[in-house]
């Protein structure tokens, strides 16, 4: 649509210059022709930006010999120049340019019947070198742009994929730690069910019981071949189960006083009344206040941070927060953390949400809650 009415307003002056003009010896329907076949193939210039050219100039150049100037019939070659310049590659677009040049030259020579000379020159080659210069530079410019783009394009599709690289490493790295804690139960489970199996062999009248306790030892030993295949095979190979227990809250201040003598001012409270909670949510409580200190001393140094956890009627709240320098923070740089989509991840293993993001007066702040359903003791 553009392309048509582009070569309608040129079309339109060329006819009425055509049949108005009289002081040409060429006839008016031989004007006319020539300034269609110039400007009306303008209309696909985008489909055949060479063959629209090469048919525009011929018919100019035809039109130059005929009856001398171009006068408006110019516009056709130099629109369709500016074309090739843009669409096709610069040593097309070149090649292009100087048999326009040429042509416009030759043309203007042939139909003065005089020779060559730089004054006849000089004024087509500024006027061909315009239009070819605004053309390259358009699409020199749309190819700088289209990069910008596709770069920007890779980048997201890169830093989408480094975080669901991240988010399994997170979910493994959970499901060693569950296969540590479970695995610890049911073992007990199949130790305790086997020696009350052993008691229960003692007694004469102890048929019913023993097969019960049989039975609920050979469920546990499955359980446990289970658990032990299915979460054993996440471990990677180079890594070699941990002998030491899980930590959990009760180990905070450990854990505070290790971060304090790497520099960060540490300050952290309990609030509410604290109940015994499931390993796997004590485990995961430890790991996000954990992971949030190390982001804290990556990202903003050592300044003032506060661990506050809060105990609650329905569930756990975890919250901690540095008082860095206010930067603002894009959503973009908010979730491109790995430490971010592992809090995520371990949240979500217990229905809970996790919020992060800068804080209105400066620093970072990251708050977790996890539902304590079934964790009172």
């Amino acid at each position: 649509m553009v392309d048509g009415i582009v070569a309608v307003a040129l079309l339109l002056p060329v006819l009425a210059n055509a049949l108005v003009k009289g002081e040409s010896a060429s006839p008016p329907w031989l004007r006319v022709l020539a300034g269609g076949a110039a400007i009306v193939p303008l209309v696909w210039r985008h489909r055949a930006p060479v063959a629209v050219w090469a048919v525009s100039g011929l018919a100019t150049l035809a039109a130059m010999i005929a009856h001398g100037s171009p006068g408006l019939l110019a516009f056709g070659p130099l629109v369709a120049l500016y074309t090739v310049a843009t669409t096709s590659p610069r040593r097309v677009s070149l090649a292009a340019g100087a048999v326009t040049l040429v042509g416009v030259t030759l043309g203007v020579a042939i139909a003065r019947s005089e020779a060559l000379s730089w004054d006849a020159f000089v004024f087509p080659v500024v006027v061909v070198a315009a239009a070819w210069l605004i053309g390259d530079n358009l699409r020199v410019r749309r190819a700088y742009l289209a990069e910008l783009e596709a770069s920007a394009a890779r980048t997201e599709a890169d830093r989408a994929a480094d975080a669901a690289a991240a988010a399994a490493q997170e979910r493994a790295r959970i499901a060693r730690e569950l296969h540590d804690v479970v695995v610890h139960h049911v073992s007990v489970i199949a130790v305790q069910a086997g020696a009350a199996r052993m008691v229960a062999d003692q007694r004469v009248d102890a048929d019913a019981t023993q097969r019960t306790w049989a039975e609920v030892e050979a469920t546990a030993r499955q359980a446990l071949g289970e658990l032990r295949q299915l979460l054993g095979v996440l471990r990677h190979d180079e890594e070699k189960p941990s002998l030491s227990p899980q930590p959990g809250l009760d180990q905070l201040d450990r854990l505070v006083d290790d971060v304090r003598h790497a520099g960060l001012p540490v300050d952290i409270s309990v609030e509410g009344r604290p109940v015994q909670l499931p390993p796997t949510v004590d485990l995961s409580a430890y790991r996000i206040v954990q992971e949030a200190l190390t982001n804290v001393l990556k990202h903003e140094g050592r300044v003032p941070t506060t661990v506050v956890v809060r105990y609650g009627p329905d569930d756990l709240e975890i919250e901690v927060a540095d008082q860095g320098p206010r930067v603002p923070v894009t959503p973009v740089q908010t979730d491109a953390g790995h430490g971010l989509a592992g809090m995520r991840e371990r949240v979500a293993l217990f229905g809970g949400d996790l919020r992060a993001g800068p804080r209105p007066g400066g620093g970072f702040v990251v708050v977790a809650r996890i539902p304590l359903a079934g964790a009172r003791s």
